[in-house]
């Protein structure tokens, strides 16, 4: 089985260079029929070495493993001291916040530190790449080379749960970079970067949470989330729109968290970290 994976991805390798070709074309193609979108930019995908297709990131997004390990570290007592400063410091725009959107200052600052380390690091990759590389990741001559690469980790990996899993995740990337390159008036969009899976600036949205939900916390007319009262406002408004209000109990708090990250074991650190914030 493994020699014949092998060989077969000589063979698509062999002819990629054409191949590939025509799908980034079609990405092109399909990117100039979308309405609204800077055709500066989309004119650059009709060059083959602009975006390439980085396959380092589909792996990470197609195989992930949580770690409780991971999410243990934000309630450990040096990062809930790191947090409680961070409340110390911006108490006065953060209770004015919480008074206009209802979202407690202690939940907002838990996201930020369990997300960007309050702002520290919001992301080393380019986002253009990272949804460029989504978008094509159901393509077989980028799956069988991700296939490839997550073997010798993962030994009982099946192919054809990965491409069920690049095809969903495809359509997922191209929406995402359609939504990025209509945030031109936000970001730079050829230079912000973000995380591996597409997220960016303090509060780690993706793009088309920004689009929906993303305001202007500091009244300058501008949104900025690598502004710390922008990214406040965002999140707040997008836990709001999702269900939040006064008086959840932990589990209905969970649940609204739920929105915004698809993992337990981050709605649960959330709201922990939170309710400790409050002592």
């Amino acid at each position: 089985m493994k020699i014949i994976i092998y060989l077969l991805c000589l063979i698509l390798l062999f002819w990629s260079g054409s191949a590939l070709a025509l799908e980034e074309g079609s990405l092109y193609q399909r990117l100039a029929a979308e309405e609204g979108l800077d055709e500066a930019l989309v004119q650059r995908f009709q060059q083959d070495d602009q975006f390439p297709v980085k396959t380092a990131i589909i792996a990470k997004n197609l195989k992930q493993v949580e770690s409780k390990a991971a999410y243990d570290r934000f309630l450990g007592s040096s990062s809930v001291r790191k947090a409680q400063q961070f409340l110390k410091e911006n108490r006065s725009w953060m209770k004015l916040q919480e008074a206009k959107h209802g979202v407690e200052a202690e939940l907002v600052t838990a996201i930020f530190l369990i997300e960007s380390d309050l702002g520290r690091y919001p992301g080393r990759y380019k986002l253009l790449e990272v949804f460029t590389s989504l978008a094509s990741c159901d393509q077989e001559v980028h799956l069988l080379k991700v296939y490839q690469e997550l073997r010798p980790q993962y030994p009982e990996l099946d192919y054809q749960w990965l491409k069920r899993r690049a095809q969903k995740k495809s359509a997922w990337g191209y929406e995402q970079l359609v939504a990025l390159l209509r945030l031109t008036d936000r970001v730079e969009v050829d230079q912000v970067k973000g995380s591996w899976a597409g997220a960016f600036g303090i509060c780690q949205f993706i793009p088309s949470s920004c689009l929906n939900y993303a305001v202007d916390g500091n009244g300058d007319g501008r949104i900025d989330l690598y502004n710390f009262q922008d990214a406040a406002a965002s999140v707040a408004n997008y836990l709001t729109v999702h269900g939040w209000r006064s008086g959840l109990d932990r589990q209905a708090r969970e649940e609204v968290v739920w929105s915004y990250n698809h993992s337990r074991l981050y709605c649960q650190t959330v709201v922990e970290l939170a309710y400790r914030l409050r002592k």
